[in-house]
């Protein structure tokens, strides 16, 4: 398979149907070799590593490596719904070449850290670019940047897995928890089972919670207290240590101090699960903001000066070379105890709003009501992990457009209109416009501008992507079967989440 081939075959499949999409590229890759296969896989995954490249800096490099002025691509990029693979498609300079470059050649350079253009990384893709075709360059552009923009996600690419090697898709995302697609189709195509024991230095999907009514709690029930900060799994392998966050990216560098934390527990190896939340002074939980100055700071020693922070370990995956997900809650705490940095936690059959009420006297978010016999279920949000907290609702939602706002925020965006996913697509459930800090509009602004889709009706629509957490204090529907939130305010914007983890509109109607 090479790239021309890919080409045809997103080209032929962008505007049909989901479940016609899977059939076609089912189809098509039993054309492929395996090497081809696998590469397929992780570019329709976008299972490569970050590229550092954004809308604004593609454009410089496209304009100098086709030798079209600046002036005209952006022209041509806001005639094209500000998509730069449709932008130069219809500038097309192509000249005729022998060039056809395999899946492997591609997924090398989608994964390219392109840091400046005066670096090789920029000759590199120069050459390409000059080299593909019109519709070549036009797909070849939305995966470079991560925005296909033909609805093919991760979990469209499983069912594909799934049809292909005639394997269960339950057991098809059990494997892609712990393994790299590629990982995953390269055994398969063996009729090999993927490993599903865990490994220092791979990423595994987190477990998530939900809210889940109290009639569902189990009677044997381990409850936590809730920390309001960031989800993080942290490997440890002798004195090596390696933070993820919970998208999987690492993040080591931003918590030295926990890392020298890390270094001191009494275990050779372990996987750990658990949240970093910013402190005051006196050790008392800080507002979720304060985590930002770790999270983004350019200079890390700085930011360790100005937020301190604290590691609360709640759950294990490994310990000493001995997978222990499978195991009951109870058993897993067993695993974990003799080491420093527990989540405080008690295990009750009775009455959990005394513990509950003794975490929000101490300044935390809620509780978190875990049964103690049930497994860590990775990558899913388990009805073994129920949410409970102060009684309001809270979603994460995504931002599907924006309009700027009066006086002093007139250059930056003042209200959103936020969405969760439905059967196809996003639904809107109104827009929010209180919570935010005049640094998260300016940061907001700053993420959003390169994700415009189009204008329209006095507002501007992007690409979902950017997650938020909001609160409200009730979710009603008007006599046209609109949803909305009453009183909306956002509470954190969350950078370390998925939009494929976002509330459901099922989610949004149970709780009306």
């Amino acid at each position: 398979m090479t790239m021309k081939k890919l080409a045809i075959l997103l080209e032929s499949i962008e505007h049909i149907t989901p479940n016609r999409q899977v059939s076609a590229i089912t189809t098509a890759v039993a054309d492929f070799s395996q090497d081809s296969r696998k590469h397929l896989f992780a570019i329709m995954s976008l299972q490569y590593s970050s590229n550092n490249i954004g809308v604004a800096k593609a454009k410089k490099w496209v304009a100098k490596s086709l030798e079209i002025f600046e002036e005209e691509v952006e022209s041509m990029f806001k005639v094209n719904s500000k998509d730069l693979g449709d932008t130069v498609y219809y500038l097309d300079v192509s000249k005729e070449t022998n060039k056809d470059y395999s899946l492997k050649q591609i997924f090398d350079l989608l994964s390219m850290d392109c840091a400046g253009i005066k670096s090789d990384s920029y000759s590199i893709i120069s050459d390409v670019l000059y080299d593909l075709s019109a519709l070549e360059r036009k797909w070849f552009i939305r995966y470079w940047l991560s925005t296909p923009r033909n609805g093919i996600s991760g979990g469209m690419v499983k069912k594909v897995l799934a049809k292909t090697y005639d394997k269960k898709i339950v057991l098809v995302k059990q494997h892609c928890n712990f393994n790299d697609i590629g990982i995953v189709s390269e055994c398969y195509e063996m009729n090999a089972e993927p490993s599903c024991e865990l490994v220092f230095g791979r990423f595994v999907s987190p477990m998530l919670a939900k809210s889940i009514p109290m009639k569902q709690w189990p009677s044997v029930k381990i409850v936590d207290f809730k920390y309001d900060g960031n989800r993080y799994q942290i490997h440890k392998k002798g004195e090596k240590v390696i933070i993820f966050n919970r998208k999987g990216n690492i993040v080591t560098y931003q918590f030295k101090d926990i890392v020298d934390k890390i270094q001191k527990y009494a275990t050779t190896e372990a996987i750990l699960d658990g949240e970093i939340y910013p402190i005051e002074e006196d050790g008392s939980p800080a507002p979720h903001q304060k985590l930002a100055t770790r999270v983004h700071s350019k200079d890390n020693d700085a930011a360790i000066e100005k937020c301190a922070v604290k590691w609360v370990m709640f759950d294990i995956l490994m310990r000493d070379n001995e997978t222990v997900m499978q195991l009951p809650y109870s058993e897993r705490i067993k695993k974990m105890e003799d080491l420093p940095d527990q989540a405080y936690r008690q295990t009750l059959e009775t009455d959990v709003i005394p513990f509950y009420n003794e975490a929000i006297n101490d300044g935390f978010e809620g509780i978190i009501v875990k049964d103690a016999s049930a497994p860590y279920e990775s990558g899913k949000r388990s009805k073994f992990w129920a949410k409970y907290k102060p009684p309001r609702i809270e979603l994460d939602v995504v931002i599907l457009s924006a309009r700027y706002g009066n006086g002093s925020r007139s250059s930056v965006f003042g209200s959103f209109d936020i969405g969760v996913k439905g059967s196809d697509g996003f639904v809107n459930v109104g827009s929010i416009g209180t919570g935010f800090s005049d640094a998260d509009l300016l940061r907001l602004t700053k993420q959003l501008r390169p994700l415009i889709e189009c204008y329209k009706h006095d507002e501007y629509v992007f690409l979902p992507r950017i997650v938020l957490e909001v609160t409200a204090d009730l979710v009603s529907k008007d006599a046209k079967g609109n949803i909305g939130l009453r009183f909306p305010r956002m509470m954190r914007i969350r950078d370390d989440k998925f939009v494929s983890n976002i509330n459901t509109l099922d989610d949004v109607e149970q709780l009306m």
